[in-house]
């Protein structure tokens, strides 16, 4: 009896022993599937985009290419104007530079800043053809800047140093311009006596001694300012600002 409660206590747990993996294989097959069929579901639902989802995608590219669009040519549209505005700009800047009378100022034997500056505002008032001073970076000083304001951006500045002064003055009368000087001389006429040719050449002297007399020998005349008082002198700048003051009022005749 002993034996036969054995043998069948060995038939149970062998029964025990082969159901064992039989339920591991099932449970293992059964979760696999079930692990792995919601990851392949979970993942086609990713990158499947549904119907509207598609639609609002394409307006949504749609409008911001079309705001992209709108804004380059606005753009364009800005650019075309700055545009425009320049090539306005310059060419009133070219209609004031042209247009200028057909006399030059020259200021060679000048050295005062002041009056430098106050005889190119005075070529600028006037429209001059051009100021010669005998040394052109004098344009940027502050004081000469500060006296002129911004007449030497519209007036044509010549650097004619004193050294080349005479070779200036022959090769303008050459192109046909009178020259002339503003100095008190025994031969000098009168400035409201005096009829400028068109193409005139004015040369001003030092603030004290005047015009050289190896100048004065190139000049075809010399003319003066009348004066009634009793000191028979004028500033440097304020003789060129009467006399290209009277040149004018006679070219506006």
């Amino acid at each position: 009896a002993s034996m036969a409660k054995d043998v069948v206590t060995i038939k149970n747990e062998g029964f025990k022993i082969d159901e064992e993996p039989k339920r591991r294989l099932i449970m293992s097959t059964t979760d696999e599937e079930r692990l792995s069929e919601p990851s392949s579901l979970d993942f086609q639902r990713k990158i499947t985009l549904s119907k509207h989802e598609k639609q609002d995608a394409s307006s949504t590219s749609v409008l911001r290419n079309g705001e992209t669009y709108k804004r380059l040519f606005e753009m364009e549209k800005e650019d075309e104007l700055v545009t425009q505005l320049l090539r306005s700009r310059s060419m009133e800047v070219e209609r004031l530079k042209s247009g200028r009378q057909s006399l030059i100022l020259v200021a060679s034997l000048v050295d005062r800043i002041p009056n430098l500056a106050g005889l190119a505002r005075t070529c600028e008032v006037f429209k001059a053809s051009s100021l010669a001073v005998a040394d052109a970076s004098i344009i940027h000083d502050k004081q000469f800047q500060l006296i002129s304001v911004t007449a030497e951006k519209w007036v044509p500045i010549m650097e004619v140093p004193v050294n080349s002064l005479k070779l200036f003055l022959e090769k303008k009368k050459r192109e046909g311009f009178s020259i002339l000087g503003l100095e008190q001389t025994a031969n000098s006429v009168s400035l409201d006596k005096y009829q400028f040719p068109k193409k005139t050449v004015l040369v001003l002297g030092r603030e004290k001694e005047g015009i050289p007399v190896d100048i004065i020998h190139i000049l075809d005349a010399c003319i003066e300012i009348p004066q009634l008082g009793v000191v028979r002198s004028l500033n440097v700048h304020v003789s060129g600002a009467i006399a290209l003051w009277e040149y004018t009022r006679q070219q506006r005749i």
